[in-house]
């Protein structure tokens, strides 16, 4: 082979690797989140087992079932509904979220829970893991300028996050319009 083909040929593989490695690689990088998790590394969809929501005024409790290879949900409170008249996208959404939940800001050091509204938390959340841990995590108000609400991990945790408001306002629906399947008309 020709010593100048071979260079030309070398230096387009190098100039293609070079391409490759600065807008395909760094650009991953970059689209990774790097908002903090408030459960740590998160959770995966199937690592939640139970869901206790307690609202001001209603409450609903969620439990998995081992009964199908999906682990449908069933509802166990304020009426027990079986697996199939639940409407198990919308819990399983609820799950998914909460387990991956993150947080856009962290206010460390909180003493004075009032101002967030967490010293009567309007939304209490209960998770059980699949390894038999439990989570609490309180909702409190939304922020002034909207968009994001504060939320705390435990009663005894001095952080207070700041979360999407859709993280939280899906399992104020939850309470409000339990999660039922519309059966369709014939």
């Amino acid at each position: 082979m020709n010593p100048k083909t071979t260079l030309i040929l070398l230096i387009a593989l190098v100039t293609l690797g070079g391409y490759v490695y600065i807008f395909e690689f760094q650009e991953e990088d970059q689209e990774r989140d790097t908002s903090p998790k408030i459960f740590g590394a998160g959770y995966g969809e199937y690592d939640i087992v139970e869901m206790a929501i307690t609202g001001r005024q209603s409450a609903a409790h969620f439990i998995r079932t081992d009964d199908s290879l999906t682990q449908d949900w069933e509802m166990l409170r304020p009426a027990p509904v079986p697996p199939a008249q639940l409407d198990q996208s919308r819990v399983n959404g609820a799950a998914a979220r909460l387990a991956q939940l993150s947080a856009s800001q962290v206010i460390t050091g909180v003493t004075d829970l009032a101002p967030y509204g967490l010293d009567s938390p309007v939304l209490t959340v209960t998770l059980t893991i699949s390894d038999g841990q439990k989570i609490a995590l309180f909702s409190g108000t939304s922020t002034p300028v909207g968009g994001n609400r504060y939320v705390q991990l435990g009663p005894d945790e001095q952080s207070v996050y700041l979360v999407f408001d859709f993280a939280v306002d899906d399992l104020f629906r939850m309470l409000e319009e339990l999660p039922l399947r519309i059966t369709p008309m014939p």
